[in-house]
């Protein structure tokens, strides 16, 4: 009996493990498989924006819908990532204009 539900636990383990890296795989993937990203995050991008100016709107138009929005007291935080996971944090103000930002690639 307790042979049985040792088995069952390592086949479980091994099926866990082979989808985990298939999952992680397809997302690494996506990228390398030609799949273009019309709003990923490069470093041109991210050199135009200017804080003070730059609007939501553009930054919309730049890398699509957040993932992320959060509304403060005084504008909101926007949260962006692209097909290869980077990632893009800006603060706006009341206008919804950045105030400031950080990214990751």
């Amino acid at each position: 009996h307790n042979r049985g539900t040792k088995g069952r636990i390592q086949a479980m383990k091994k099926l866990i493990a082979v989808l985990l890296v298939t999952f992680l795989g397809a997302g690494c993937s996506t990228v390398s498989l030609g799949v273009k990203d019309t709003h990923a995050i490069t470093s041109e991008k991210v050199s135009r924006i200017d804080e003070g100016s730059t609007t939501v709107e553009q930054l919309n138009e730049m890398f699509g819908k957040p993932e992320m929005s959060i509304p403060a007291e005084s504008g909101a935080y926007y949260f962006y990532k692209d097909l290869s996971l980077n990632s893009l944090w800006v603060v706006l103000d009341d206008n919804l204009t950045v105030k400031k930002y950080t990214w990751s690639n």
